[in-house]
């Protein structure tokens, strides 16, 4: 755990942020220098109550009542003359909505957020992982060996519909055929005897 702070803070000095794997971030952020102001989230799912515990990080005034937008506004106010480091649990949770928070959030040059990947999934926004310095190795390497099936799963459940389709519509066309065959014979009937 020590080597890995170690890295963590070799990667801070030049202003980035960093994204790691399933790391133990809380203890991590328990050994953090508090002169940057940490603050663990535990899931960014949080959403506002999160923004929230960040800026009274920085500001211990009470903040009642404000919108995420000017919540946002007063975090980079009050970090202006500061450094904050936000330790990110569980970022594969980000959803579309707080993404633009944490966006907003890393456009700061004077916070640095420390992001920690505790499971497999696609992430919501690739363009957003750019911003991220990749601490960990191991990121790429199991990323690589995992294997995606939606899109297997998603074309055998289309087989599977189209041969159903296929059998009601083969079923429909030879009720319509043994129909109109009859309608015909009937046809065929009743123009003999009435001709008779």
């Amino acid at each position: 755990m020590n080597n890995m702070h170690d890295k963590i803070q070799q990667y801070i000095k030049k202003d980035k942020h960093l994204l790691l794997y399933k790391q133990p971030l809380y203890n991590i952020y328990k050994i953090h220098d508090k002169k940057y102001n940490p603050i663990y989230i535990s899931t960014p799912k949080k959403g506002k109550t999160a923004i929230e515990l960040i800026l009274k990080k920085v500001d211990e005034k009470q903040h009642k009542n404000m919108t995420i937008s000017s919540l946002i506004d007063e975090i980079n106010k009050q970090t202006e003359d500061k450094q904050l480091h936000i330790f990110l649990d569980h970022f594969e949770h980000l959803t579309r909505r707080e993404l633009t928070y944490y966006r907003q959030l890393s456009e700061n040059k004077n916070i640095t957020i420390i992001a920690n990947i505790t499971e497999d999934q696609d992430l919501i926004d690739e363009e957003f992982l750019q911003k991220f310095i990749i601490v960990d190795d191991k990121f790429y390497t199991n990323r690589s060996l995992s294997i995606n099936i939606q899109f297997s799963l998603l074309l055998v459940f289309t087989i599977l519909v189209f041969l159903l389709f296929l059998k009601i519509q083969l079923s429909i066309v030879g009720i319509i055929v043994s129909t109109l065959w009859f309608t015909f014979l009937m046809y065929r009937s009743f123009y003999y005897m009435i001709r008779r």
